[in-house]
């Protein structure tokens, strides 16, 4: 063999020597990332340089690669990182640190490492009251993680350590007064998750005294508008979807308590704004672009269950209108081939079991309506349907909404005539 090629040979054993498990990234790139977190009295200095933040944000973007984060949690980076925060001054390399960490809670094992680890976790949420939105970003998408891979022992933990910091608080806060997006967007993505993983049988009593406040559901929805109206034109179609899908299984998660009509007596009204947001957009969606979305199947069930448990009425505008509409267009698809000929792209059988299972949710929330606003009311409403009364009655499987829909069909049938 040449010297050229044996030089070459020993080149490219070197470098597949220095890889991380199956990725083309390099270990010593890492482990010189690792020795200067490892040297505080250097540190200081060193994330002055603007190559320091360059590697770690290429360390940043690593993480998502599972044997990167074994290796990092091999040569023990979380300890090195609870050293090192203390020192760090600047927003942008916390961020960046805490966002490593988010991603490498993409694997249990590194969950049950930080779980063990009291002073990294007390310094991470303590950035829960930082005013920068970028660290919160991070912070909020670190907790979700944890969140989606913890035990009963964990959660608790967690329920624990939200206590301690007021951690609800500072997320209504959140919620209630930045105009940040993406802050915004992670911030419900954050509470939706504690609504799944948080308010479960075992952890209720918790999570109600920490998180079932007064002022939680105008703080959702102040967040809900700032994103849907305000920023919307900034937003992708399925960002803004997620958005709408995630504040509606958030409010039904408040709405879900004992005294959950007392406590947001006040908040009725934002909430019918939401319904109202979203109900119009789904109405356009199907009415307008004739997109089939079974999303909406779901969305009036939980708009039944939100509406029942607050009580809310009001102007036929804010869900009736639109639920009525939506009722009329699959009367049309199911009618004629003509009017359904828009919807071509979506096969004939996924049509009808789309029809079949949104008219029951659509028929509820119409007969809710109807059974619960004033006589006045009800009136200048039954006069608009009272044609397609029957056919929606039929698809109502309430029996006390039954009867008291009959009841007042029958004084508004027997009525004397002026």
């Amino acid at each position: 063999m040449k010297a050229e090629q044996m030089e070459d040979a020993e080149t490219q054993n070197q470098v597949a020597g220095d890889v991380i498990g199956d990725t083309a990234y390099s270990e010593r790139f890492v482990l010189k990332i690792l020795l200067k977190l490892a040297n505080l009295d250097t540190l200081k200095e060193d994330i002055k340089e603007k190559s320091f933040e360059d590697d770690i944000c290429i360390l940043w973007d690593m993480t998502t690669e599972k044997d990167v984060v074994l290796f990092l949690q091999k040569h023990e980076v979380l300890k090195l990182i609870n050293f090192a925060l203390p020192v760090i001054e600047t927003s942008r390399i916390v961020e960046i640190f805490i966002g490593i960490i988010g991603n490498m809670c993409c694997q249990k094992e590194v969950v049950n490492v930080l779980m063990k680890m009291d002073d990294l976790l007390a310094i991470l949420m303590c950035y829960i009251n930082t005013d920068d939105s970028l660290v919160l970003v991070q912070l909020l998408r670190l907790v979700s993680s944890c969140l989606f891979l913890a035990n009963d022992e964990e959660i608790e933990t967690w329920m624990n350590l939200f206590a301690t910091v007021e951690y609800s608080s500072a997320l209504y806060f959140i919620l209630k007064n930045s105009s940040h997006k993406d802050l915004l967007v992670t911030a419900l993505e954050n509470l939706n998750t504690l609504c799944s993983y948080c308010n479960t049988e075992k952890f209720r009593t918790k999570f109600y005294s920490h998180f079932v406040v007064e002022e939680a559901l105008d703080c959702l929805t102040a967040a809900f508008t700032e994103i849907t109206v305000n920023r919307k034109a900034t937003c992708s179609k399925s960002k803004l979807e997620r958005v709408q899908i995630v504040s509606l299984q958030i409010v039904l998660n408040f709405v879900g308590f004992e005294n959950s009509l007392e406590m947001y007596e006040s908040s009725k009204d934002n909430v019918t704004t939401l319904i109202n947001i979203i109900l119009r957009y789904y109405e356009e969606k199907l009415i307008v672009n004739k997109e089939i979305d079974s999303d909406l199947i779901d969305i009036l069930v939980s708009t039944n269950t939100i509406v029942d448990a607050l009580k809310i009425t009001g102007s036929p505008e804010n869900y009736f209108e639109p639920t009525y509409n939506m009722w009329n267009a699959t009367s049309s698809i199911m009618k004629t081939d003509k009017d359904g000929s828009s919807f071509e792209e979506n096969d004939k059988e996924e049509l009808k079991d789309f029809i079949a299972k949104v008219r029951n949710p659509l028929a509820m929330l119409m007969c809710y309506y109807l059974a619960n606003i004033t006589e006045d009311n009800f009136y200048k409403v039954f006069e608009v349907v009272e044609t397609i009364y029957e056919e929606v009655a039929s698809w109502v499987n309430d029996e006390p909404l039954e009867t008291n829909m009959s009841q007042r069909v029958t004084n508004y049938r027997t009525r004397p005539k002026d």
